[in-house]
């Protein structure tokens, strides 16, 4: 009997000794972080952000750079000749004409409307406009030349006979050849919404004097 006592006495303890280990684990106080550990999760956390922040940057650097890269092109593109490459000689070469007559680039202007008449393109319309531009490089004979083959060409065409009589009067100062001009445009167009300002050039130079220069070039300026 004393054995088996022991032996249950034994076991008990036993089974004692277990429960309190089992409740000594699960009673055992938590470690609060030390604070090396805080500071090592606070580094962490900076160097997360800091690569997070880098990352948006480059994705939308790259694309700031390059519309910024595609504005120049269009503007550089809205300074260069038109692409004429599907056009006829001809009008390839008119088109480019009109393009440096309308920036002022009289020079250039010449060269493409010479070539547009070389190709067959030669009407009262071209000579006209090339007669404008040797005006305004103080060519003026080479202008009258352009300006008399277009009213050759078509006695009906008004602006060559117009530019006539502002030629001879603003640059040529020949005041009779102006009047003529002027006379002969009225003759012909009277119904045109230019013949109210060859009336009042036609008066100005029956008059003309040395001070009225200034008035025949403001009716020049009112001129399409």
């Amino acid at each position: 009997m004393r054995l088996l006592l022991s032996l249950a006495v034994f076991g008990n303890e036993r089974l004692r000794l277990q429960t309190v280990s089992r409740a000594q684990t699960a009673n055992k106080p938590k470690v609060p972080l030390s604070r090396l550990s805080i500071f090592l999760v606070g580094i962490a956390a900076f160097v997360l952000g800091a690569g997070t922040m880098w990352l948006v940057l480059r994705e939308t650097q790259p694309s700031v750079a390059q519309n910024s890269a595609t504005r120049g092109a269009v503007e550089r593109r809205a300074e260069e000749p038109p692409d004429v490459s599907h056009l006829a000689p001809a009008d390839a070469a008119t088109t480019l004409a009109n393009w440096n007559y309308d920036r002022k680039n009289w020079s250039h202007a010449i060269d493409h409307y010479q070539q547009a008449i070389a190709l067959g393109r030669d009407n009262p319309d071209v000579r006209t406009d090339l007669g404008n531009c040797f005006r305004f490089l103080d060519q003026p004979q080479k202008a009258l030349e352009q300006y008399e083959t277009a009213q050759k060409q078509n006695p009906q065409h008004e602006n060559s006979l117009f530019n006539q009589a502002g030629l001879f009067a603003e640059v040529l100062h020949d005041n009779e050849r102006a009047k003529a001009a002027a006379r002969e445009f009225i003759a012909r167009f009277p119904q045109s919404p230019r013949a109210a300002s060859t009336r009042k050039l036609i008066g100005q130079l029956e008059g003309v004097t040395d001070n009225d220069k200034q008035r025949i070039r403001d009716w020049l300026n009112t001129k399409p």
